[in-house]
């Protein structure tokens, strides 16, 4: 890429919006079926002009000589900057496994299926034993593919290395998040520690709700979406008022979802009297 088709930080940062927008509403339409397919790789080609080498030396030359906010902002471009160029790279490959991961089917008593749809059916089947039958099929279908899966995460972690200029993980993170990992895995231990004992209070009470009788003492993963979902408890929270409740939680919480300029629901909204 010549040095003319380097951007500015400004253009870089607009173009970048679509981009990213582009790239998550194909994730999106892939992950609740409006698609069959995964196209990101194209997403990718067509912003074949904001990442380069030469982007990425640019922005971190104008990083090294700011100060302040400035700073911050041309790190966060840089970093992206860094991960666009490994998407670069990888999205190819990426697409191609998600493609072979949507076209996968499962056969579940007699009735075949591709392998995300009984992956989702596990949130709504109300037996213990037949979520533990079909968990089992899923998770062996899905494992399957887990050497290309680590395959992908190694490539990815070898390119983060080279454009970062830091080959451990740990201490990339680390510098990206301006945290000790260590400190925080210490800080999450403690926390949890002084929480074991309301948690498996609650944890055995939810388990017995949710799960019923017929529960192993250590339930496998494959109960997880049954559980998120609280589908015993969907004549509490039905389908009708799906959005007032969420609307009036957050309302509770501070947040004015309905006012936000960057959240656009795809449904007309209630008016929510504010919290007294």
């Amino acid at each position: 890429m010549s040095s003319t088709s380097i951007l500015s930080p400004p253009a870089f940062e607009s173009r970048l919006q679509r981009y990213l927008f582009e790239r998550s509403e194909e994730w999106r339409a892939v992950r609740v079926g409006e698609k069959e397919v995964s196209e990101q790789a194209e997403i990718v080609r067509r912003y074949h002009d904001l990442f380069s080498r030469e982007q990425l030396d640019a922005l971190r030359e104008l990083e090294e000589g700011a100060a302040g906010d400035e700073r911050e902002l041309l790190y966060r471009l840089r970093k992206t900057c860094e991960a666009g160029l490994v998407a670069a790279e990888l999205a190819e490959q990426e697409d191609e496994l998600e493609n072979r991961l949507l076209a996968e089917r499962v056969t579940f008593r007699g009735e075949e299926m591709p392998l995300r749809n009984a992956q989702a059916k596990l949130a709504v089947l109300p037996s213990y034993r037949d979520r533990e039958e079909l968990g089992a099929i899923q998770a062996d279908a899905s494992a399957r593919f887990n050497p290309d899966r680590l395959e992908l995460l190694r490539a990815g972690e070898a390119l983060q290395a080279e454009y970062s200029g830091i080959a451990d993980a740990v201490a990339r993170n680390e510098e990206e998040k301006d945290i000790s990992l260590r400190e925080l895995s210490a800080a999450l231990e403690q926390a949890a520690n002084d929480a074991a004992s309301s948690y498996a209070e609650l944890r055995e009470r939810w388990f017995a709700k949710v799960l019923g009788d017929e529960r192993e003492e250590v339930p496998a993963s494959y109960h997880t979406a049954y559980l998120r979902r609280l589908s015993p408890l969907e004549a509490t929270y039905t389908k009708e008022r799906a959005t007032e409740i969420c609307l009036e939680t957050l309302t509770a919480l501070g947040f004015d979802l309905a006012a936000s300029p960057n959240i656009r629901l795809p449904i007309s909204t209630p008016r929510i009297p504010a919290c007294r």
